[in-house]
């Protein structure tokens, strides 16, 4: 089945006509209404059509029609609650109507229905539709049975139940996958002979009345009774035999996972040793750290002056090849390697060193001299600076190398006792585990013990089925020989002895089938799994997901794995029946709340997952901020608005899905 559209009227929170199409190539239609909005009531709204179905919840007392609807009317109006979904399946167009009036009376309660109008229509070959002449229901359980509906018009709150339920679940797949016509074929063949209403108990009843003969003074009835009950006895045995081992299996599985925790334990004495070991590595490692880092500080304390006056020397530098450039512009013809001392002696003898006095412009000329020279020669002060600061910067730099060298070592130290911090804590695991080795022993030996006892009382079963099948074999025997030789009671005997064959060729083929089907489920299942899970280490190959009933296998009774576990299931439901090619296997899938108990990467795999297994997919939600997570690599066919300003006056419109992607 695809849905192409639907109208919606006055159904509970709905306000007059609401109408929303759908597509149907795999891509997603996302209907977004905030909590109480009326998500769920769409929902109900599709169980509604197909089934009738009023179950709203226990909780939920609101009427069926619209309550503003109902109270712009008078008393004795009535109130109209209409559907209308437009649908395809294999190939053929259906138009499905439904309508009921209430009549409007002095207290909502008291109303009563008035009018129903329930009618299916089929697209001709003309392109109009025409009436659909058979009944409505039947044929709409046809296309999708009532027990399969929750699987596909899913309540993601309820998912958890669904899948669990066992007996539902069961009569669901066998419907689904065609095995509850090997179900219906068995009932009517029969499986005891003296139940008249079946084919076997018929044909048994005919055998016995038409033969007179007796075998060992026991009639032919009687001993096809007697030969009963030892079958009933031999199936009771071996039902038992088949308890006993599966509980031998779980002692045994518990016997060998004791004994690989015993083995793997080792002795306290030992552990406690390598534990405080450890720990003063750990300690050693925190001084070696401690020394690291006082020395670190010692060499910054050093260091630092150093590295500031590698700017100063550079800037210096330059000023003073600056100063240098202009002394030698201005004083070309002054000595290089001239001492400030000796200009002033000279001013202060007020001789020159060739021995003639000074005049006036030879005191001014040398007093200019003074004043722009160092202490020393200027050539000589500059040199001297400019050494001595690369002298500092360079044994500066060499330290620098060795605080690199500390550092890298007290990141070693650390690893290394982040290392040995984990063992430590693996250790004292193991301890806590040797710790309750005590009662591990005890326990090994009760389950021994155990194991014995129900190897004893399985060999009692066992003794007891072969004694009665032998008896059971030969009375058969003796029983068909007598028939055999009885004219009367030849046919009967052979179309007895056909249908047996029938049923067990059934039987054969039912439990074939069925066992394929688990298997092709769980297959599916577990594919499906693989891209929902966000347990990358989880080896899924190895996991069985279906249990013999076909309920969903899982360890989980709550929280977003187990969410995960029931799509899985769901989903996998859908493949299965696309890989068995069943007629049935176009259904769409509604999902209401499909994210409740979803983390953000989980929500991600389900919305990437959902529209690869189904040709639709309409999602119900309210959670948009985690929506809009997911929408970045997903094109939207159409997004749909709840809107509910007054909770009685909820309407579907068109939504922009640009508006809530960025």
């Amino acid at each position: 089945m695809v849905i192409n559209s639907i109208k919606i009227t006055n159904f509970r929170c709905y306000y007059g006509t609401s109408d929303l199409s759908f597509n149907a190539n795999g891509k997603i239609t996302l209907i977004y209404g905030d909590s109480g909005y009326g998500k769920s009531s769409l929902l109900q709204f599709f169980r509604w059509m197909f089934y009738n179905d009023y179950n709203f919840g226990k909780n939920d007392d609101k009427p069926l029609f619209n309550i503003a609807a109902y109270k712009e009317k008078q008393i004795g109006e009535t109130v109209e609650v209409a559907g209308q979904i437009d649908f395809e399946h294999l190939g053929v167009a259906y138009r499905l109507n439904k309508s009921v009036s209430f009549d409007v009376a002095f207290r909502m309660q008291n109303s009563r229905v008035q009018k129903t109008d329930y009618k299916l229509q089929m697209m001709g070959e003309d392109g109009g539709y025409h009436p659909y002449t058979g009944d409505v229901a039947n044929k709409i359980n046809s296309i999708l049975p009532k027990e399969l509906s929750q699987y596909f018009l899913l309540d993601g709150e309820r998912s958890r139940d669904i899948v669990l339920n066992s007996a539902e679940l069961r009569k669901a797949i066998h419907s689904l996958f065609g095995l509850d016509a090997y179900t219906e074929a068995l009932s009517h063949i029969g499986t005891n002979k003296n139940a008249k209403t079946t084919v076997l108990g018929h044909y048994a009843s005919l055998l016995a009345a038409n033969s007179t003969q007796t075998i060992n003074g026991m009639s032919i009835a009687d001993m096809q009774d007697t030969i009963q009950e030892l079958y009933e006895i031999i199936e009771k045995s071996k039902e038992e035999r088949k308890n006993i081992m599966a509980q031998i299996d779980q002692k045994n599985a518990r016997r060998d996972e004791i004994l690989k925790i015993l083995g793997a334990v080792a002795s306290k004495g030992n552990l406690e040793s390598l534990i405080k070991s450890k720990q003063q590595n750990i300690k050693n490692n925190q001084q070696n750290i401690a020394n690291l880092q006082h020395s670190i500080g010692n060499l910054f304390y050093r260091t630092y002056p150093y590295l500031f006056l590698a700017q100063i020397t550079s800037e210096s530098s330059a000023v003073l090849r600056k100063k240098n450039i202009e002394y030698a512009s201005s004083y070309q013809n002054v000595f290089e390697n001239l001492k400030k001392d000796l200009l002033k002696e000279i001013i202060q003898k007020d001789i020159c060193v060739c021995g003639r006095e000074l005049d006036d412009a030879s005191r001014t000329r040398i007093n200019a001299i003074i004043d722009i020279m160092p202490p020393g020669s200027y050539v000589y002060e500059f040199g001297q600076f400019i050494s001595k600061a690369k002298t500092r910067i360079r044994a500066a730099e060499s330290e620098t190398m060795q605080y690199e060298l500390y550092t890298s070592k007290i990141a070693q130290f650390e690893a290394e006792n982040s290392r040995l911090e984990d063992e430590i804590q693996e250790k004292l695991d193991e301890l806590k585990r040797l710790n309750d080795a005590k009662d591990l022993v005890l326990e090994l030996e009760q389950i021994k013990a155990d194991i014995q006892q129900l190897n004893s009382a399985k060999a009692g079963y066992e003794g007891r089925i072969a004694q009665k099948k032998q008896v059971y074999e030969k009375s058969n025997k003796i029983l068909n020989d007598a028939l055999r030789n009885a004219k009367v009671s030849a046919y009967y005997k052979d179309r007895l002895e056909f249908f047996e064959k029938v049923a067990e060729l059934l039987r054969t083929e039912k439990d074939q089938r069925e066992n394929q089907v688990r298997i092709t489920l769980n297959e599916c299942v577990r594919d499906i799994f693989k891209k929902l899970t966000t347990q990358t280490e989880l080896d899924a190959d190895k996991i069985q997901f279906v249990n013999d009933d076909f309920s969903l296998r899982t360890t989980y009774l709550t929280g977003g794995q187990l969410a995960v576990d029931v799509y899985s299931y769901v989903i996998g439901i859908i493949k299965a029946l696309q890989e068995c090619q069943m007629e049935n296997n176009e259904n769409p899938i509604i999902v209401d709340a499909p994210f409740a108990f979803t983390g953000n990467e989980q929500s991600e795999h389900i919305f990437k997952t959902l529209p690869t297994v189904s040709k639709q997919t309409i999602l119900l939600t309210l959670d948009l901020n985690k929506i809009k997570k997911l929408l970045d690599n997903t094109e939207l066919y159409d997004f749909y608005v709840i809107k509910n300003d007054t909770q009685e006056k909820a309407t579907i419109v068109r939504g922009d899905v640009n508006a809530i992607k960025f």
